[in-house]
């Protein structure tokens, strides 16, 4: 197999959206079964080619072979729930009403559609699970939406081992052609043209607010504006009220920096803030962070060029704000290493300089000491949205949190009590959003089996007879 991948020139990507157009209408046509059975199918071939999957993307991933294990076994899984979707057709939320409510009156049927073809530009830091077979492929095959995805250069070999098993799968299962296609592209115009081709009908991406922000631009400038469903930036704050720092301060350092230094820090729910009212304890809180920090593993970041875009954000930090722990000084041998790093500020600093919480992708955080409760709600309002905020609060201050409670719910898509955000598991009640700059609409999930709304759209039908509703 290649290593390199030429870009798609403007015809090839012409030639892959009319195809995935012309193929939706057959597509969307075929019965939930079939589409299931297409799925499985998938995930089989998935499975029996688990290790030379899990090599190709260790190589060119770092992530190493554990992590990765957890990854595809994860995106089977996902792809399962995806073919029950499928098959059961709960998806169409049916209902129907008379149009007058008079016996005589014409019946109204409402269900779900599928909304047409879809592009998928998927994350660098989740290679299998946000990526060419990953939720927003599988929901969106589920749902009857024909997929075209765009391969992240970061790893593109691994993007197209798992295409050429969703190929096969195709073809044995008589999938109309262009019902799944790959596009290489390093270059951003790549990706612009794919999401503003007439064709296309619906976006999901996953990466960065620059990336997901030109994007948007473009979606929103075309003739006819199409859903641009996209996962960017967000800082995950975490509210540590003082009754919990002083009764569990070993605890709430360790589980706060292993949060932190997670898979290098390349979680979208990374706590990327930490909120502390300052207090008689404080100073030893601030130690034990100092010293679990010291104490982390130096990890890989994904490629050089993460590593490089990591180095540059926590210099710019270094220069602006005091280092209150890192593990800089420790030994390693380590290609591209993930240094972990709390930088310290005030909550004045913290509302007045917003560039200083820009998401850093990799093992950093701030850690924000507020004087008093004022201070910390003033904090909190400014917050923009995000994935994810966690308060960590003792019985014996819950009228303290409750006042937290209704200003944290506005401002992200999942709420945390006692507890810290890496990782998602999927399943029915999981939402994975938020409000602007976490996603572009905060009322969709990009991870769980909700994902699949993402990808439909209601129509309402008068007077038809009911076998053609």
């Amino acid at each position: 197999m290649p290593i390199f991948f030429s870009d798609a020139s403007n015809k090839e990507i012409e030639k892959a959206l009319v195809l995935a157009e012309q193929a939706f209408y057959k597509f969307r046509k075929i019965s939930g079964s079939k589409r299931a059975n297409f799925l499985i199918q998938i995930g089989k071939k998935i499975e029996n080619n688990r290790q030379d999957i899990i090599s190709i993307c260790d190589q060119e991933t770092s992530l190493g072979k554990q992590r990765l294990e957890m990854e595809l076994f994860r995106t089977i899984e996902e792809i399962k729930v995806f073919a029950q979707v499928a098959i059961n057709e709960e998806w169409h939320c049916r209902s129907s009403q008379k149009a007058n409510f008079q016996e005589s009156s014409p019946l109204l049927v409402k269900k779900n559609i599928p909304v047409g073809p879809v592009v998928v530009i998927g994350a660098c830091n989740f290679p299998l699970a946000i990526s060419v077979v990953g939720t927003d492929t599988a929901s969106a095959l589920s749902v009857g939406c024909t997929v075209v995805v765009k391969a992240h250069p970061a790893h593109p070999r691994t993007c197209q081992i798992l295409a050429d098993l969703v190929k096969v799968a195709m073809e044995e299962c008589e999938m109309p052609s262009g019902t799944f296609q790959l596009i290489h592209g390093e270059s951003y115009e790549v990706t612009q043209s794919l999401v503003a081709h007439p064709s296309a009908s619906c976006v999901a991406f996953t990466g960065s607010l620059q990336g997901g922000t030109v994007l948007s631009k473009i979606i929103s400038q075309r003739e006819k504006p199409i859903p641009f469903h996209a996962e960017m930036g967000s800082l995950n704050p975490v509210i540590a009220l003082p009754h919990k720092v002083e009764n569990e301060t070993a605890k709430l350092a360790l589980d706060y920096v292993q949060a932190v230094n997670l898979f290098a820090g390349q979680m979208c729910t990374k706590p990327g803030a930490l909120f502390i009212l300052q207090s008689s304890d404080h100073l030893s809180f601030l130690q034990c962070i100092k010293n679990t920090v010291n104490q982390q593993e130096i990890l890989p970041m994904l490629n050089g060029d993460i590593y490089d875009n990591y180095e540059k954000s926590s210099n710019y930090l270094k220069k602006v704000l005091p280092l209150l722990a890192t593990n800089e000084s420790n030994q390693d041998k380590v290609t591209n290493p993930a240094y972990c790093r709390i930088f310290g500020l005030n909550s004045e600093e913290f509302i007045q300089r917003p560039e200083l919480r820009t998401e850093a992708f990799g093992p950093s955080s701030l850690l924000i000491e507020c004087k008093n409760e004022d201070e910390l709600f003033n904090c909190i309002e400014s917050f923009e949205g995000s994935l994810t905020a966690s308060l960590h609060c003792s019985k014996k201050e819950l009228s303290l949190g409750q006042k937290i409670f209704p200003i944290l719910e506005s401002k992200v898509g999942r709420l945390l009590w006692n507890g810290f955000p890496p990782g998602v598991t999927p399943g029915p009640a999981t939402h994975h959003g938020g409000p602007w700059p976490a996603t572009t609409d905060s009322g969709y999930t990009s991870i769980g089996k909700e994902a699949y709304q993402r990808f439909v759209r209601p129509l309402c039908k008068q007077g038809f007879p009911e076998d053609k509703n």
